[in-house]
Order: structure tokens, then C-alpha cells, then sequence
């Protein structure tokens, strides 16, 4: 040892004073909580960002201000290229179904995930549930084929994107 660290060892050891590590972890606490409900809230304002994003393109995409609902009660059918009736949007709701296939064969999550990746699928599946609900409202109204083939085809990019990302993470093992 150099003589600067043993007349260091011959100092007296000092006591901290009373409840200061306990002051030190509820400031730590703190911290750590202030930290959490900043994500929180920038994942909530993420979420709600993506949820106007899809509705502003809806309502865009068809340039009204709401969709009108359809006198009849069944799918307003439209002769394909064979000239049979058919329902416009019924390939995209068999995509959609044999997505949903696809996803629940693929491997559970793991359950510890890097958290952007959370952030990601927790996102797509929050837009999928609110492209599911628009769909059961357009269903119960009886809105338009073409307002539900839009619905349908949004369902099937949210899917396919979540698909991605879930294939990825198996990968990733």
C-alpha cells in the first residue's frame, strides 16, 4: 500500500446519521415512480394518437363526415368477374380469420420482452380491438359494404403487422 491509503485506514469510521438510507430509497422510489407514470402517460397519448390516426383516415378515405347506413339488413352483394353475386369484403374477412390461425399457432410471448417490443404489440392489439369494435357498430347498423370492406382491410394490415412482429420475437429466441 502507498502511505496516502493507510493514513486513510487510520481514520475513524463515521456513522451516517439516523434514517438517511431510508431518505435515499424513498428518493430513489420516488424517481422510479415519476419515471413510470411518464410512460404511462406517453403510452396512453401514443394509443390515443394512433386511434384518431386510423379514425381521421376512415373518415378521410370517404371523405364524410360519418358512414350512412344501408337500407337493407345483408351485405349489399356485387357481381364479380364471373357475374355471380358476391360479398365485397369477404376475402378480406377470410384473410383476417386465417391471420388470427396463424397467430394462435405461433408460440407463446415470453413472457420477459424487450419493451419496445411490448409497447409494440400492446399497441396493435389495442388498434385491433378498436377496428373490432367499429366493426361490430358497422355490423349493427348496417352501415355500408364499402365502410366495412375499409374496416376489414384495416383489420387485415393491423393483423399482418402484429403477425410480423409476434414471427419476429419467436425468432429471436
Amino acid at each position: 500500500m502507498h502511505p496516502p491509503a493507510q493514513d486513510l485506514l487510520k481514520l475513524p469510521e463515521l456513522t451516517p446519521p439516523p434514517g438517511v438510507w431510508e431518505r435515499v430509497l424513498e428518493a430513489h422510489e420516488a424517481r422510479l415512480a415519476a419515471r413510470r407514470l411518464r410512460r404511462r402517460n406517453l403510452a396512453a397519448a401514443a394509443v390515443v394518437a394512433m386511434a384518431v390516426g386510423v379514425g381521421v383516415f376512415v373518415v378521410a378515405r370517404f371523405d364524410t363526415p360519418a358512414p350512412q347506413p344501408v337500407a337493407s339488413a345483408t351485405p349489399q352483394l356485387e357481381p364479380d368477374a364471373a357475374g355471380v353475386d358476391a360479398v365485397s369484403y369477404a376475402p378480406l374477412v377470410a384473410e383476417s380469420a386465417r391471420l388470427e390461425q396463424l397467430l394462435a399457432d405461433l408460440p407463446a410471448p415470453r413472457p420477459i420482452m424487450v419493451g419496445s417490443t411490448a409497447g409494440t404489440i400492446v399497441g396493435l392489439e389495442d388498434r385491433i380491438a378498436f377496428v373490432d369494435a367499429q366493426l361490430s357498430y358497422a355490423a349493427a347498423q348496417d352501415l355500408a359494404p364499402s365502410y366495412r370492406e375499409a374496416l376489414w382491410g384495416e383489420r387485415v394490415e393491423l393483423m399482418n403487422a402484429l403477425l410480423y412482429v409476434r414471427f419476429a420475437q419467436t425468432q429471436a429466441h
